[in-house]
């Protein structure tokens, strides 16, 4: 006769958006009766920040509660752009895999050091590859583990166009326990700049 959704869980007063318009970020994974959810905040303008900061959270169903403070899983840059929409996945053994949004830098991976909770800290994060001008991302965990993320990047390597920088879509990937790939090319943009 209908479906009940609960009560509003509040996550942030301060989360800066989700930027589903391009790549459809991925702000939250379940396993059982775990919740876990990422989003990225906004600072103050005159703040000297490195950029966007990327929160993850764990909430709890059957008890009704976070089971923590917020973790901060590094930064996107440019600071309070709404583009930068970190993602968030989870693995077969429950391990959350993150990547910050950014605007046209590298993406920067981190990974929970404990499986089904946010709450235990996360490795290090490190870029996926150096001097990608990323954004929009896409990101799933496949059923052997394996990450697979899609996404714009602009190129100025002459390959295809000459004259001037160019969008492509973008492919990495990284298998269980292993580094991330370097970017394959899935497609180009037909025309230069935007």
């Amino acid at each position: 006769g209908g479906v009940d959704l609960g009560d509003p869980v509040t996550v942030s007063q301060k989360a800066i958006g989700i930027s589903s318009h391009s790549g459809i970020p991925s702000a939250l994974a379940s396993r059982g009766d775990r919740v876990h959810v990422i989003w990225g905040e906004a600072t103050e303008p005159d703040a000297d920040a490195p950029g966007v900061p990327a929160y993850v959270a764990t909430y709890d169903r059957a008890r009704g509660r976070w089971l923590g403070d917020p973790v901060c899983v590094g930064y996107g840059p440019p600071a309070n752009d709404v583009h930068n929409t970190p993602s968030l996945v989870i693995d077969s053994e429950g391990y959350l895999h993150t990547l910050t949004g950014t605007h046209g830098s590298p993406f920067a991976y981190a990974r929970s050091r404990a499986p089904d909770t946010a709450h235990e800290g996360f490795t290090e994060p490190v870029l996926v590859e150096e001097g990608l001008r990323s954004t929009y991302i896409g990101l799933v965990c496949g059923p052997d583990d394996t990450l697979h993320l899609v996404f714009r990047t602009w190129t100025e390597d002459g390959e295809y166009h000459p004259v001037s920088h160019y969008a492509n879509l973008g492919y990495k990937r990284r298998q269980k326990g292993g580094d991330w790939e370097p970017m394959r090319r899935l497609a180009v943009a037909p025309f230069t700049e935007y």
